[in-house]
């Protein structure tokens, strides 16, 4: 693949907010393992980065991402599984932002572009907007993509877009809680930027043990939790008292 067909990762910055824009428009943005892997490296500085409080995350032009390209990754097994690793990889790194994420769906979420925005935090959607996972329509089935999505739809609701290819609407994906707001296309990127601000104002260790928590617990067992959250209090409580003195 040519270098300027494998994208690139786009970086705004938006007063304290840092915008993340998945580039490679001919592609529907879709995602290379070289898109993936500096993705990363922008996640991992932003978030030891103390000028930026939130991130958005975004696509070139009328489209937010169409999925994974794992056509780029080759026909061998072991490219494959690379492209696989830095996609995975990637989502982690959303997980460990430890500040606000949020996506500005600017256009269609589909396949891995739908669980890219169910990896942020928060999310404002484009009222032209569909999401969906049409993997089935092209022979495959939603592997890398049903990690991160399967904990946020309803069994049913999930199996019915899987296995019919069915597309949500911006709408429905609001009424199934996927997204935050619904805005017309041209006040999605100012009302991402707004909502990934939230927290400027706040002590960014207490939010950062926060968000932290909530990723670290998701798959823990009840007593795992609330042995993490009672360590995630003290650390909080002491940041608390030093950003007062």
């Amino acid at each position: 693949m040519k270098a300027s067909e494998e994208g690139t990762i786009g970086i705004e910055k938006r007063g304290s907010v840092q915008v993340m824009i998945m580039t490679r428009p001919e592609y529907g943005n879709r995602v290379t393992q070289a898109m993936a892997e500096q993705a990363l490296r922008v996640l991992e500085d932003a978030r030891t980065d103390t000028s930026v409080s939130g991130c958005v995350l975004t696509g070139f032009g009328n489209v937010f991402c169409t999925g994974g390209d794992f056509l780029s990754a080759g026909a061998t097994s072991e490219g494959r599984l690379a492209f696989a690793r830095a996609f995975a990889d990637m989502e982690r790194a959303m997980n460990r932002l430890g500040k606000p994420l949020v996506a500005a769906i600017n256009g269609n979420a589909h396949a891995g572009g739908f669980s890219l925005v169910t990896a942020c935090d928060l999310a404002v959607a484009s009222d032209t907007a569909t999401l969906g996972l049409p993997e089935i329509a092209h022979g495959l089935f939603p592997f890398l993509a049903l990690a991160i999505v399967k904990d946020s739809l309803p069994k049913k609701v999930l199996f019915d877009l899987v296995y019919r290819a069915r597309m949500l609407s911006a709408e429905e994906a609001l009424a199934h809680h996927l997204v935050n707001e619904v805005v017309p296309a041209a006040n999605v990127m100012e009302r991402a930027v707004q909502l990934a601000a939230c927290s400027v104002d706040c002590n960014p260790d207490i939010i950062s043990l926060g968000r932290d928590l909530y990723y670290n617990t998701r798959c823990s067992n009840p007593g795992e939790a609330v042995e993490q959250s009672r360590f995630a209090l003290v650390a909080a409580l002491k940041a608390m008292e030093e950003g007062q003195r």
